[in-house]
């Protein structure tokens, strides 16, 4: 671990730590709460299909709903940390990776 931390503050390496440093925990917790009414508009035909076929509606739309959110979070952070990756790829095309000589082929 020591030889590692020597590494690390070499100048390429320097720069990576404030990188990963800049970087933001993108875990995230889902409370239970009191369930919302809400009014959905749907082609009758369809809505009988799907009444017919037993689809949960609920069960359904919070399904896409939480899909959509974490699509659209994801590319909130990559806008987010757009310029963080660009630095982090310039540094690995400068300095190579900290696992290089570690490589086996």
């Amino acid at each position: 671990m020591a030889a590692l931390h020597l590494r690390l503050n070499q100048p390429c390496y320097m720069s990576l730590a404030r990188v990963i440093h800049k970087g933001e925990n993108m875990s995230v917790t889902h409370a239970k709460t009191t369930k919302k009414t809400v009014s959905v508009t749907l082609d009758p035909d369809l809505y009988q299909r799907a009444r017919d076929m037993g689809i949960n509606f609920s069960a359904l739309l919070t399904q896409a709903v939480e899909q959509q959110l974490q699509a659209a979070s994801r590319a909130q952070w990559q806008r987010d940390n757009q310029q963080a990756m660009e630095e982090l790829n310039r540094i690995t095309e400068r300095c190579g990776l900290l696992s290089d000589e570690y490589r086996a082929f």
